[in-house]
């Protein structure tokens, strides 16, 4: 999948590295960058991401699924979050999913994911997958979310070079069961994995509050939410969850 490994010292960002790289090159493959130090560090919504240097996994795939349609990229976010749970359970840290693109434990957000397609017609020309995963820090900023990492969680420091390569291979194995056919097995193991889901919980959107539980992901990504009988779609950024009811 990553034929071609690129690591950086330090750089913007992993994910605006490989674009820029795309307007270079007439001819890029698949590639991995991985960096110590992000200076702007980007998640969804031009959040940032924070991460001390050499501390953490910070990396980027290019690849070019070109069997999936437009309209069904959010299938790669499915296979890089539950690429990121097979690795970390493979530690031992149980995970969940949160909608549309953190991995989180007990404790906190261990991980996000950025994803930047190219689109051209109905198909994605290329797929830029950005990975943070936090691995040995254990002072952060104070976030909505606490954050947490490997460290934190098991008390053991791993090498973020070693954790890309067996990232790397689950993230593989995942993408090649959904280029086989297997997107549903990979909609049902996401779908076991996304947090509240089957729950009741507050949710705000549209400047207003509602209760409501979250009965899965659309076709197209948008979280399904159930209120008082009808189900419900948001888009990123449309919806947060306030609160959960027992």
């Amino acid at each position: 999948m990553g034929k071609r490994w690129i690591k950086l010292d330090n750089v913007s960002s992993t994910n605006s590295y490989i674009s820029t790289l795309l307007n270079q090159e007439r001819e890029v493959g698949p590639l991995v960058v991985l960096t110590d130090y992000q200076e702007a560090g980007r998640g969804q919504q031009s959040h940032s991401w924070h991460s001390h240097r050499e501390e953490n996994l910070l990396m980027s795939l290019l690849l070019f699924p070109a069997f999936l349609s437009a309209s069904s990229q959010f299938r790669l976010s499915m296979v890089a979050s539950l690429a990121i749970t097979d690795t970390l359970g493979s530690l031992g840290i149980a995970t969940n999913i949160k909608w549309p693109n953190d991995i989180l434990t007990k404790k906190g957000k261990i991980a996000g994911i950025l994803i930047e397609h190219g689109i051209s017609g109905r198909s994605i020309s290329h797929s830029i997958i950005g990975i943070g995963l936090n691995l040995n820090q254990v002072t952060f900023p104070e976030f909505p979310v606490p954050a947490t990492s490997v460290m934190l969680e098991k008390a053991i420091r791993t090498d973020p070079g070693d954790m890309a390569k067996k990232l790397i291979l689950n993230l593989e194995a995942r993408y090649n069961t959904l280029e086989r056919g297997g997107s549903q097995s990979i909609e049902y193991d996401y779908l076991e994995k996304l947090y509240l889901i089957n729950r009741r919980a507050s949710f705000l959107a549209h400047d207003e509050t509602f209760e409501g539980a979250i009965r899965g992901v659309s076709e197209f990504g948008e979280l399904q939410v159930e209120t008082e009988g009808q189900l419900m779609t948001f888009g990123h950024g449309e919806v947060v969850v306030l609160s959960t009811r027992t």
